[in-house]
């Protein structure tokens, strides 16, 4: 349901950004995997959803795309989302939270959400995740009809009130549309009750000329309620705009971090637009940077490599705001981009991460309490050409002193990417990362055969931090 766009950092296309070399890697340095556990289990739906529409479509045991935070009042109180058997959407998104940091888990689900909870919805969508200021955890995600191609889909919001234990039936934020898609959900980190969500709205068939839109909406009553759909932008006839991200900063500026691809010149960009009422207005988009969108394949499959261009960020305590993205150009030549911007999202830098040699895809940040930056990553160096396997693992890499220098270690795998069904979309197209307690981070990812034992892939959770493993 959505274009498989990335940024990559050639030269087809000039960039429009300073571009600033990052420092070499460091040697393998201090932040450590403490703790890597399968998350998911058997699926709550082995016998399927009777009444869902497309439900044999469903890969039972098959997890994918999920979403981390970490509660601000209790910081061992971690909560997750993933997509549950997954196919054309999922038969519904789960919950798993913790109360001692990550080493226990307790799944769930949200009720009617689709028709495996209760609901009338066919299946479920591209889960998000964000604990606010009082401590209430938000959810958003898409749920929608298998009547048609492509299917009406909504937009719809949850809240949990006791830490990620139970959760309210969603309420819907954008009503059916076959346009919706990409949402993702931020909690203040200030104003209690108060969240923003944020989603495209673009032609899925894709008939120039276009109208489509990268909408807003927020809740000041805890969820319960939420605003109409406004505009954040709306780009040109050819393009589209989305994988939305919504930062709040010290000030209480709100800047969205989205991408966008023009599919009649073959240009993908990543922007950022402050707003400075919450949401009510949104200033004219600045362009982070600007690459031309390519095609890159597995080389002895011909089929299409994960190359999203889902673009992660994150806001330090300083106010430096940082972004990650893809900026692979081959399978033998990968890179991992990384933006900063030090006013606000007024202006950036940008330069690639060290260390990434390989094709390379799914970034996600985040920023601990203490200002260590840290970014998690799929990459293929380890494969080697010819074999049986698309040798894949999962790297991080963090840096305590905003971006000069950098230490990265394995953080899992490896793994056989071809495992995975449905080709570039067998991890979903993004994976998760939050600040954990006072130093260090929650990582929670996609991984296929060998290391997924219930179901073609698994959802893991690992702690990353400060000492020896």
């Amino acid at each position: 349901m959505r274009p498989r766009m990335f940024f990559t950092m050639g030269s087809a296309i000039t960039l429009l950004w300073i571009i600033i070399p990052l420092p070499a890697v460091a040697a393998v340095g201090s932040y450590k995997v403490h703790d890597l556990q399968v998350l998911s289990g058997p699926s709550p739906f082995a016998a399927g959803c009777p009444g869902a529409l497309a439900d044999d479509k469903k890969i039972t045991g098959g997890e994918i795309e999920p979403a981390i935070t970490s509660n601000p009042v209790n910081r061992r109180n971690i909560i997750t989302t993933w997509q549950q058997d997954f196919g054309v959407g999922a038969r519904s998104d789960l919950i798993g939270m913790s109360l001692d940091g990550g080493k226990t888990w307790t799944r769930s689900t949200i009720p009617r959400l689709t028709v495996c909870t209760g609901g009338t919805a066919d299946f479920a969508s591209d889960p998000w995740l964000s604990a606010g200021a009082d401590g209430t955890v938000y959810f958003s995600g898409t749920s929608g009809s298998a009547s048609s191609d492509p299917p009406p889909v909504a937009v719809v919001a949850s809240h949990s009130n006791d830490d990620g234990r139970t959760w309210q039936a969603p309420a819907t934020v954008a009503p059916l549309d076959p346009r919706n898609d990409t949402d993702a959900i931020t909690a203040s980190p200030t104003l209690a009750g108060h969240a923003y969500l944020v989603w495209g709205n673009w032609d899925h068939q894709y008939n120039f000329p276009m109208t489509n839109f990268l909408k807003f909406s927020r809740t000041t009553d805890g969820g319960a309620t939420w605003s109409l759909a406004s505009v954040i932008d709306q780009p040109g006839p050819t393009a589209i705009d989305f994988s939305g991200r919504i930062l709040v900063l010290a000030d209480g500026t709100l800047l969205a971090i989205f991408a966008r691809a023009d599919l009649a010149d073959g240009r993908g960009e990543l922007l950022a637009a402050r707003s400075l009422d919450e949401g009510r207005t949104w200033l004219p988009a600045v362009q982070i940077g600007s690459q031309p969108v390519q095609q890159i394949v597995d080389p002895e499959t011909g089929v299409e490599l994960p190359q999203p261009g889902f673009p992660s960020a994150a806001v330090a305590r300083d106010g430096t705001v940082y972004a990650a993205f893809e900026a692979s150009n081959s399978v033998s030549s990968g890179a991992i981009g990384m933006a900063r911007s030090r006013d606000g999202g007024r202006t950036w830098s940008t330069g690639t991460v060290p260390g990434v040699s390989a094709f390379a895809f799914e970034p996600s940040i985040a920023v601990d309490s203490h200002g260590t930056v840290g970014l998690t990553w799929y990459d293929l160096r380890n494969d080697r050409p010819g074999d049986a396997v698309l040798t894949t693992d999962v790297w991080f890499t963090q840096s305590g002193d905003g971006g000069a220098s950098w230490r990265q270690t394995h953080l899992a795998g490896p793994f056989n990417l071809r495992a995975a069904p449905l080709g570039s979309h067998g991890l979903g197209e993004y994976q998760g990362l939050a600040a954990s307690g006072g130093s260090g981070f929650a990582a929670i990812f996609t991984l296929a055969a060998p290391l997924a034992k219930d179901g073609p892939t698994d959802i893991f959770f690992a702690k990353i931090g400060p000492g020896a493993g």
